[in-house]
């Protein structure tokens, strides 16, 4: 009986205590805690996880855009597919290379564009979300890389007054501008860019045909011998009566002398002009100068051309001459990107001197698959325009102006000329074209016009030395420039 007592009583107290239990919260916030212990490991877990995916994400992104960097230069002797395997493959990733596309193809390497698009995929491991049945996380990523050598114009506008044959300036002056020349017409870019070169010293000259084409009004007709080479003052020929005829001085160069009305415009000059006579204002140096305020003929103006070996030898062979007219420089160089020389492009082509590819340049100002470019360099500021009285003087050709008293006469005053030189400026700068100045160990006067008129104050260079290949090799790396355009 007493057994049966102490059963009951256990199992009484069994009941009580289980009765209690489910009514204490003694350890509640302890499971809590661990609920939340467990939670935060695992969202921990997934940024772990989400940290290393984009870690991945990141360096694929980085080598492909780098490989479709290199694989779009137009430069790169290397098959564009080519280029790509290889970035991938020295990065240890060839196996996520998931597609490559060159346009317009990998076998075109004279194009004058390339577009490079690469798609790379993989996936990291996702160990804490496996968790939750997530096992693995995607990478994915692309890009497109573009260069386009664009139809391309540059006018490049060098000062080559007597000033320059001090401190050595024309001798760096030539490394730097040949320098440029190799580079806008490097490998493809020469199929698509052509360079104008405007020597300029106290006058532009424009060269025999175009001088004839403005309406010229020459001192003396110009003679060319049987082979039709142009005859230059001082030779002589036989007429067909066995006379010797020396050629008149005033053949030897085809400058026009604008009017303050012709800068009002970006046009070639048309309509009729008196020639800039053979003449010195200031004594000349032989050993480094032409005679000559215009430059002689054999220092006119070079029309759109793309031979870099051509250029250069020009560049090389490019005699000095007396006083600064930049103001003229300046008119023809934005002249010969003006659409409206399109005519004198075309007469110039069929007399050799335009290559035919560039015939129909100048494009119009609006095409939006052409740049157009200006380089202006000079070394001192615009000086007045001086004129001998007597333009067929036969002192002119022999006696500077300033060793003849009162013999000359003033055409223009500085003033009159940097005004018309900044209204060429501001015109070209309307029209977009992009115009680089180079102010070349020159004084406060030149530097401010200078520049005045580039397209913004980072567009202006000043230089000393060997410095002005530095600034030219910068203007032709922003010509040049490569994009990543996605």
């Amino acid at each position: 009986m007493s057994v049966h007592v102490e059963d009951k009583k256990s199992s009484l107290r069994s009941k009580e205590f289980f009765a209690s239990f489910g009514h204490k919260e003694d350890g509640a916030i302890t499971i809590f805690a661990c609920f939340m212990v467990f939670m935060m490991l695992m969202v921990c877990g997934i940024a772990v996880d989400l940290m290393q995916n984009e870690m991945m994400r990141t360096r694929v992104q980085n080598t492909l855009d780098r490989a479709i960097l290199a694989a779009s230069d137009l430069d790169q002797p290397l098959p564009p597919d080519e280029v790509v395997d290889d970035y991938f493959a020295k990065a240890g990733m060839i196996e996520m290379l998931d597609n490559v596309e060159i346009t317009p193809g990998a076998e075109l390497p004279t194009t004058n564009f390339r577009v490079v698009s690469a798609e790379a995929r993989t996936t990291t491991p996702a160990i804490y979300m496996a968790l939750t049945g997530v096992d693995t996380l995607p990478v994915y990523t692309a890009g497109t890389a573009e260069e386009t050598i664009e139809n391309t114009e540059i006018s490049l506008v060098l000062d080559i007054s007597g000033s320059m044959r001090n401190n050595g300036k024309i001798g760096n002056l030539r490394t730097a501008a040949k320098q440029f020349i190799d580079a806008v017409l490097e490998a493809g870019a020469a199929n698509t860019t052509s360079v104008n070169i405007v020597p300029y010293a106290g006058q532009t000259n424009p060269g025999p045909l175009v001088f004839a084409r403005a309406g010229g009004n020459p001192f003396a007709t110009f003679i060319e011998d049987e082979t039709g080479e142009m005859l230059l003052y001082g030779d002589t020929i036989t007429d067909e009566d066995g006379n010797t005829i020396e050629i008149p001085h005033n053949s030897k160069s085809s400058c026009l002398d604008l009017t303050t009305a012709d800068f009002s415009n970006i046009n070639l000059p048309s309509g009729g002009y008196t020639q800039t006579s053979h003449f010195m204002n200031w004594v000349i140096d032989a050993p480094t100068m032409d005679w000559g305020w215009c430059p002689q003929n054999n220092s006119a103006i070079q029309y759109a051309q793309n031979n870099a070996g051509t250029l250069k030898t020009f560049i090389d062979d490019i005699r000095l001459h007396d006083g600064t007219g930049t103001q003229y420089g300046m008119k023809y160089g934005v002249a010969l990107l003006n659409p409206t020389s399109n005519s004198t492009f075309k007469a110039l082509s069929e007399q050799g001197l335009v290559p035919p590819q560039f015939k129909d340049r100048p494009a119009a100002f609006d095409d939006d698959d052409t740049r157009k470019f200006i380089v202006l360099m000079t070394d001192g500021q615009i000086t007045d325009q001086f004129r001998p009285s007597d333009p067929v003087d036969v002192l002119n050709p022999t006696l500077e102006l300033n060793a003849r008293g009162d013999d000359k006469t003033r055409f223009s005053t500085r003033s009159t000329n940097v005004t018309n030189f900044y209204s060429v400026c501001t015109q070209a700068k309307d029209a977009g074209i992009t115009v680089y100045t180079i102010a070349f160990e020159a004084p406060q006067n030149a530097i401010t016009e200078m520049r005045n008129c580039a397209t913004s104050p980072a567009f202006f260079y000043k230089v000393e030395g060997i410095e002005i290949s530095s600034a030219f090799k910068s203007i032709a790396r922003q010509i040049n420039e490569l994009r990543l355009t996605r």
